[in-house]
């Protein structure tokens, strides 16, 4: 028993971590100069790393955080981590994009590190959830509830073939991280403001 906990600190202690790692940070900074953490509402992702800096820097700062929840459960797996453990890897990994211990807590909303995460575990299965996530944004154009839409299916398809529970509820356990960061980042996005104004 204590091996186990001790081996799911360590766990969760790395993953979050390595989920901390500044990726959009990074690029910003290397590429066009920015602190993204200080442009538009502060969010530090692909897609807005995309709009701020370009193509090739979002699409570095994709594979990055792609990578971030891939590692981290690949990690657990490798030190024999149960699906417990694998989960609060992937857990971690999330926080750590969101909630970035090298930038004061700032980050992202996590969607591509759960999709890192879900790809080491039920790649097949996230394909096809992809899909179905990729045509319903084609049909409503809202990003928040495609991604609904696709972790749902994603989850009620893998207990309706008979994984593991803990394993089939992952990808909406994984939503929570970004359901609190995504109702939280108004009041960012107003302290961003607030810090140009108070520079200006």
């Amino acid at each position: 028993m204590i091996s186990e906990i001790a081996l799911a600190l360590a766990v969760i202690a790395i993953a979050y971590l390595f989920g901390s790692i500044p990726s959009a940070y990074i690029v910003g900074r290397l590429m066009k100069g920015l602190d993204l953490r200080e442009v538009g509402d502060g969010r530090m992702g692909a897609a807005f790393t995309y709009r701020r800096v370009g193509l090739v820097g979002g699409i570095i700062v994709g594979l990055m955080d792609l990578s971030k929840g891939a590692v981290a459960v690949l990690i657990a797996r490798e030190l024999g981590g149960s699906p417990l453990i694998l989960l609060l890897a992937a857990l971690a990994a999330v926080a750590g994009h969101n909630w970035s211990i090298f930038l004061r807590f700032k980050g992202g909303k996590g969607a591509l590190t759960i999709y890192g995460a879900l790809a080491s575990l039920m790649f097949w299965q996230l394909l096809l959830a992809l899909a179905l996530g990729g045509i319903f944004y084609l049909i409503t154009h809202k990003t928040g509830m495609a991604t609904g839409v696709l972790l749902g299916f994603l989850s009620l398809f893998n207990l309706l073939t008979g994984s593991l529970i803990l394993l089939s509820l992952m990808p909406i356990s994984l939503s929570a991280p970004m359901f609190i960061k995504h109702i939280s980042m108004p009041k960012a996005s107003v302290a961003v403001a607030n810090i140009k104004k108070s520079r200006g």
